[in-house]
């Protein structure tokens, strides 16, 4: 009977990890994933990836309930470790954090009535609990950022797990899994491109007869600003092809040395994807020890 209650709780949870952390929690030759893989029991793959200069890859483990948040835990406890290597001395911060991939639908039965579900997850455990407001691009996935000590992370991971087996997606929801670095443009309503994009058959954008474009500016902290630059510009120039925007960042100002404001040019649909995309880039931030 405990047998069959195992296969019946079987779960497949998908994490979000760091390209910079792939190496310690694989291991020389292999030997630290292969430990999580024996300890647990568990499958635990880290997904190959066809796209270049990514930042990220995903990493799926199939288990058990108990089993999968214990391999979590253990992958915490190795993202720690190659971290701390790095550190300075006499910093030896136990905290970490965790990313879970969750289907947009079911995060509702991580948050809760009112929140309630999510609001004893974090008084319980002592856990830090943050849900992203959108799905990542071109998927129906939102990220699950679960902080603290590896401990901590393992008694919310367990709830959080259990949530999601006890309240399962309903048969044939739509699902878009999300891949690291691939580009689709969005599919815009009624058809629409992305502004400035049009294809073979279709009439070139009009030069002068299009409503004139709008500015939006947003704030991003200082220290992300590099990452949405890019090495030469690199980032930011991948941002206005792929949004059709005009994008600038401003230095500092003295009185706000923390942020610099971004400001983009153009359609209110192509300035929605922009910041959209800037929004990630600045999520995604994590300071370099």
């Amino acid at each position: 009977k405990l047998e069959q209650e195992e296969l019946e709780e079987e779960q497949e949870v998908r994490m979000l990890i760091e390209n910079r952390q792939v190496g310690g929690i694989i291991g020389k030759g292999g030997a630290n994933v292969k430990g999580v893989r024996d300890s647990t029991g568990v499958f635990l793959s880290i997904l190959k990836t066809e796209y270049r200069n990514i930042q990220e890859r995903v990493m799926v483990i199939k288990g058990p309930t108990e089993q999968a948040a214990e391999a979590i835990k253990q992958v915490a406890d190795l993202i720690l470790e190659a971290a701390s290597k790095v550190k300075s001395e006499g910093d030896s911060k136990e905290d970490t954090a965790v990313k879970l991939l969750v289907h947009r639908t079911a995060v509702g039965a991580i948050i809760g009535k009112g929140g309630a579900v999510i609001k004893e997850t974090q008084s319980e455990t002592g856990a830090r609990v943050e849900i992203s407001n959108e799905c990542l691009p071109n998927s129906t996935e939102k990220t699950v950022t679960v902080s603290g000590t590896s401990t901590i992370i393992l008694s919310a991971v367990q709830r959080i797990l259990r949530q999601l087996y006890d309240y399962p997606l309903r048969p044939g929801t739509k699902s878009e899994l999300y891949v690291p670095g691939k580009i689709v443009y969005p599919r815009h309503p009624y058809g629409m491109l992305p502004y400035g994009q049009y294809s073979p058959g279709m009439y070139p954008p009009p030069m002068y007869s299009q409503a004139p474009p709008s500015t939006q500016k947003l704030a991003i902290p200082t220290v992300c600003a590099g990452g949405v630059i890019g090495k030469g510009g690199s980032v930011i120039r991948d941002l206005r092809n792929q949004s059709g925007t005009t994008i600038s960042i401003a230095d500092p100002e003295p009185q706000a040395p923390h942020e610099r404001v971004v400001t983009v040019t153009g359609s209110p649909q192509s300035i929605q994807h922009a910041i959209y995309l800037i929004r990630q880039l600045v999520e995604q931030y994590s300071p370099t020890y």
